[in-house]
């Protein structure tokens, strides 16, 4: 009996958001990606993607046009070496995030792809942005995006 037990509450450990084996260790960064990029507040302008190659348009895509200035502090990046990219995920309860860059030089554009891993049995809805800094985004490539789960 106390081995069933033990099993039991064993099994209701994997299964609960923080314990899963799912969320165990970090985010990952993987490809040509150089940083990811903390910005604690959500962009004024929404979109699914984003690919920022400039600081005016990184303004303002934060900029709270009733007080025009900014919503919040943002990281620096030297747009002259690097391009930010932003891609809108979701999941349920804890998650961890793999990010990946890939340069298709063939079809001149980058390929960026976040992949979901959702912890757990709750059903608790979670929305993040995945910021990155690439280098420079040539000005003749796209970039394409996915999250896959």
């Amino acid at each position: 009996m106390k081995y069933f037990i033990t099993i039991f509450i064993f099994l209701g450990l994997l299964s609960s958001c923080s314990k899963s084996p799912a969320c165990w260790g970090d985010d990952k960064n993987k490809g040509i990606i150089n940083n990811s990029i903390i910005i604690n507040c959500s962009p004024t302008i929404y979109k699914e993607n984003y690919v920022i190659t400039s600081d005016s348009i990184y303004q303002q895509i934060f900029l709270d046009t009733t007080i025009s200035q900014t919503v919040c502090q943002l990281p620096n990046i030297d747009f002259s070496k690097e391009t930010l990219l932003g891609l809108v995920a979701t999941g349920q309860c804890n998650t961890k995030v793999i990010r990946e860059v890939i340069s298709l030089d063939n079809e001149k554009k980058y390929h960026y792809k976040v992949k979901i891993r959702s912890c757990g049995q709750c059903k608790k809805e979670m929305f993040t942005y995945n910021w990155v800094t690439v280098p420079k985004l040539p000005s003749d490539w796209t970039v394409s995006f996915e999250v896959a789960e």
